[in-house]
């Protein structure tokens, strides 16, 4: 929580909605703070659209703002779908950036968003070196703009988009420059007087000047690169890769949010937009797993007008997130997205054969697209069905990565297509999207989620040491790395690592094993950790690597046998977590009910 009441962003969700995007918003974080020593590289942000990116970015201003030690000022600049002259858009940006640069320098979060013009900020105080700069920076700019036409507005563009790198440079105070919707920078501002461009009365797009492609100096700066994102991910991917931008940006992708904490986060809403709905940690889970951890499903769940709306069984959550998909909002948001782009979805010789590639490729949730597959079932040549995902891929279906077509992790979509399309196509083999595969798997994998979940929000806090089975205080790390691994050693067994976790900035490695039934863990499994352990240490002796330093994580949500405590009762590297414990730890990252304990796992 921010240690002030105004915020620089006012935010689009309540302060306690936001949930989970801790390893995100903590990797972006440490973007910015990398500027400081010229250590970041231009990035683009890429997910398909409702993920959350917006929200994301409100929140990372919000909190690198606040950061004066970093020297680096976030300049955040949303894109709006608003026709203007480049001139007009010129002084809106400026303006924008130099009231956002001396916000920073002065720590005044009133002023980051405040409706003031350029020329009442040169009255604005500051004893700050690089306030003092920038407003040296606004009279140079002023005079110039002031002085010129609109035919001098690229010429004048062009020596204003350095102006951030070269502050920066001069003052020591770098620059964030984050911009959303930057792919909508193509298409609305106009290279020509107010006069001419009202006199043309449908532009669409036509005449508009290529804003991204002028950034191709800008976005190689180390004093003040880039963070961008839109809502168009394919438009986005390559404004950034293709012409004059290609080659000066990494990617990061947005995920949906995790299971576990997904359920969190309809537990939230549902706190706000339906509080006398009630559902158990159970059956949040159930619902989270349901719609893909997606947050914006998950609003349309708990803000659903569905007319007897309940969350008490699964028949019931059911009958909600079908309600959405065939009639609600999720249903409007896709057939909106079909309709804006019917060019790309609709565009075949044959109808027919169209719709059914996109039916058959729903059963790819998440998965690289069988072309070849799909070709055998449906008869035809491979080429046709290739030509029809590459269209798919323009409507921003489907994804492109390492030169293979994904579909999104997106279930919702996937039944929204089967529910437009299955009904217009007889004859064919009906497609099972059901998720109980994945909720048999959930209960399987819940605790290991819990651990792996929790480990990544990890940040040098001090915790209640009776959460590890310790006396006084644990110092937990902050991870670089947390994830599900196999170790195996040229000649030995191989073993299944539930959580692995390696610490920043030091050569230290924790293994979880995780145990989640009502039954105490006893000695074998402890023996087969200490095991595995020893395969890890192999492993990178036969490499010729350093050998980690090795801390034991034991996790039971039915306790432990006397043996394995009497075991591990002197020893330092190993912690002990039971259910009470993981329950703590759980809800001081983010939980908000209690982990649940599945019949099936008794």
């Amino acid at each position: 929580m921010l240690e002030t009441n105004i915020w620089p962003v006012e935010e689009m969700v309540h302060e306690d909605e936001f949930t989970d995007r801790v390893e995100l918003l903590r990797e972006l974080d440490q973007w910015v703070k990398a500027i400081g020593r010229m250590g970041s590289w231009s990035t683009a942000l890429m997910a398909p659209r409702r993920i959350g990116k917006t929200v994301l970015l409100d929140r990372l201003v919000n909190t690198v703002f606040f950061k004066p030690e970093y020297q680096v000022a976030p300049f955040y600049f949303k894109m709006t779908r608003e026709k203007r002259t480049l001139k007009e858009f010129l002084l809106e940006y400026a303006t924008t950036f130099f009231r956002q640069y001396l916000a920073y320098c002065e720590q005044d979060a009133d002023l980051f968003n405040k409706d003031i013009e350029l020329e009442d900020l040169l009255a604005y105080k500051t004893t700050h070196k690089a306030g003092v700069m920038a407003l040296e920076y606004i009279q140079r700019f002023l005079k110039r703009y002031n002085r010129h036409g609109a035919e001098d507005a690229l010429l004048h563009w062009d020596i204003f988009i350095r102006v951030p790198e070269r502050l920066g440079s001069h003052s020591g105070t770098r620059v964030a420059v984050i911009i959303d919707e930057f792919q909508d920078m193509k298409f609305y501002i106009y290279n020509m007087s107010q006069e001419l461009m009202d006199s043309k009365d449908r532009l669409n797009g036509f005449g508009a000047i290529n804003l991204p492609a002028t950034y191709d100096r800008q976005a190689q700066s180390r004093k003040a690169p880039m963070l961008v994102c839109g809502s168009a991910v394919t438009l986005i991917f390559r404004t950034v890769m293709g012409g004059p931008l290609g080659g000066r940006f990494d990617f990061m992708y947005i995920k949906p949010l995790s299971i576990p904490d997904g359920a969190m986060l309809l537990h939230n809403a549902l706190q706000y937009y339906a509080p006398d709905k009630v559902i158990t940690p159970e059956l949040a889970l159930y619902a989270s797993a349901q719609v893909g951890g997606h947050p914006y499903y998950l609003y349309c769940l708990a803000t659903s007008k569905y007319k007897g709306k309940d969350f008490g069984d699964e028949k019931a959550i059911d009958q909600v997130i079908r309600y959405e998909i065939e009639n609600g909002k999720i249903f409007g948001f896709w057939q909106t997205h079909f309709d804006d782009n019917r060019k790309y979805i609709n565009a075949d010789d044959d109808l027919e054969l169209g719709k059914k590639i996109i039916y058959y490729f729903t059963q790819y949730n998440n998965q690289p697209v069988d072309i070849k597959a799909i070709a055998q079932k449906l008869k035809v040549p491979k080429q046709a069905v290739e030509r029809k995902i590459e269209k798919l891929y323009l409507a921003d279906l489907v994804y492109r990565t390492a030169a293979r077509y994904y579909t999104f992790n997106d279930i919702c979509l996937m039944r929204f297509i089967k529910f437009v399309y299955e009904q217009d196509l007889e004859g064919l083999e009906q497609i099972d999207l059901s998720q109980q595969n994945l909720i048999n798997t959930l209960k399987g994998k819940f605790l290991e989620m819990v651990v792996e979940v929790s480990m990544m929000k990890f940040n040098h806090e001090r915790l209640p040491g009776s959460w590890f089975g310790q006396t006084g205080e644990v110092e937990v790390p902050l991870f670089q790395l947390v994830k599900t691994m196999t170790v195996k050693g040229a000649k030995t067994p191989s073993y299944q690592i539930d959580v692995f976790g390696k610490e920043e900035r030091s050569h230290k490695v924790w293994l979880c094993e995780c145990k989640y039934t009502k039954t105490t863990m006893d000695i074998s499994l402890v023996r087969k950790l200490e095991s595995a352990a020893q395969v890890l240490k192999q492993m990178h002796q036969e490499e010729g690597t350093a050998v980690p330093s090795i801390h034991l994580w034991l996790v039971s949500t039915g306790g432990f046998t006397k043996e394995v405590l009497t075991y591990i009762d002197s020893r330092a590297d190993i912690y002990a977590s039971d259910y009470e414990g993981i329950n703590h730890l759980f809800k001081a990252f983010g939980g908000n009910y209690s982990i649940p304990q599945f019949a099936v796992n008794d």
